[in-house]
């Protein structure tokens, strides 16, 4: 308890957020899944989940908690690097099974990282290898430089024997790996387009879209603030505040939110017309938000109420009771799993015959 307590408090909070950081994370693995295999069972989501909340906790929970207070610490304890690599014979020799136990302990720590690279990753064992002995040797030296010297001193021992172990828990997670594939060879997948996306789907294409948007739409407003200041407020220090343009429903409207505008219209409506309903996060995810054959003034209604639905839910703080239209918005797709865009009129399969929905 006493080493404990040299440690910062904010680590209990970093264990309470870490399932949910976790879940953020998992959200680009998500959309690379859909992207190899164009679809996602319930246990590749849970596995894509688990890799990430394995991942974040071997990298927090080998380098987190430091020290709240540096001097202090470094001032009780002086590790010295451990070199000899047969220096677990003496410890089991001196401890018995707290030894053999903290063995272990390394080995099972690396067993998912092996698992990982054979089963989700399918990489070769000539890269899984160096991977995982690369993977501790960072570990390990990040505990010995103090994170890169943000520690005055090494916090952590840094231990030749754990390099062995924590290899060969990798090496034998990749072995588990490949007996795994004979009992359960993975699945083939048809990569052809979804018309019908589910609700996942749509959300990951979504967030790949709104992130593209934004990427896109935030150095272009800093720009033109720039620019603003330089020309007509002739003061460059004022750049940090985005200037309003206007105002609509008694808010303002920033330049940020103008750009975010256009932004939003190029890639949620000019590139999905231009690529058979397809944004840049549906071709990722193989699906187009066409959800049946339209043409003319149906596909035309079509991407007028797709993007103002858009509009509404991107723009909601300047929007009055956009909150109460969204959460309307996802009942309706709860009961009817589809957006209320995709119920319009279709082309018909045979002129005079209405296409079944």
């Amino acid at each position: 308890m006493g080493y404990i307590a040299y440690f910062s408090r904010p680590f209990m909070l970093a264990v309470a957020l870490w399932p949910f950081m976790s879940a953020v994370l998992t959200v680009p693995v998500l959309a690379l899944l859909y992207h190899r295999y164009n679809r996602i069972r319930f246990a590749q989501a849970l596995v894509a989940y688990g890799t990430v909340l394995y991942a974040i906790g071997l990298l927090c929970f080998t380098l987190y908690p430091m020290p709240a207070d540096p001097a202090a610490y470094c001032a009780a304890h002086h590790l010295t690097p451990q070199l000899n690599p047969l220096q677990f014979i003496g410890d089991i020799r001196a401890d018995g099974l707290s030894a053999i136990m903290q063995l272990a302990l390394n080995v099972l720590f690396f067993l998912p990282l092996g698992f990982i690279m054979g089963r989700v990753f399918r990489w070769p064992i000539a890269a899984a290898l160096p991977f995982g002995f690369a993977t501790s040797l960072m570990i390990e030296t990040l505990q010995l430089t103090g994170f890169l010297g943000l520690y005055p001193c090494s916090y952590r021992l840094f231990d030749v024997d754990d390099l062995i172990t924590n290899t060969l828990g990798a090496v034998l997670g990749y072995v588990a790996a490949k007996l795994f594939d004979r009992l359960v060879p993975p699945r083939t997948h048809d990569l052809t387009t979804v018309t019908r996306p589910g609700f996942l789907r749509r959300c990951i294409a979504y967030v790949i879209d709104l992130t593209v948007v934004t990427v896109v739409a935030m150095p272009a407003a800093m720009l033109i603030t720039i620019v603003y200041d330089m020309t007509v407020v002739r003061d460059i220090a004022t750049w940090q505040t985005i200037p309003a343009v206007g105002h609509i429903f008694g808010n303002d409207v920033t330049i940020y939110d103008v750009t975010m505008l256009i932004s939003l219209l190029i890639f949620e409506l000019l590139v999905p017309l231009l690529r058979n309903g397809q944004t840049l996060g549906g071709g990722f995810t193989h699906m187009t938000c066409e959800t049946r054959p339209r043409s003319g003034w149906r596909r035309a209604l079509f991407y007028a109420l797709r993007t103002a639905v858009f509009m509404i839910v991107v723009f909601a703080q300047l929007i009055p009771r956009a909150s109460i239209f969204t959460f309307a918005l996802l009942i309706f797709y709860w009961v009817k799993k589809q957006m209320p865009y995709d119920l319009l009129p279709a082309e018909s399969l045979v002129e005079g015959t209405p296409t079944r929905p």
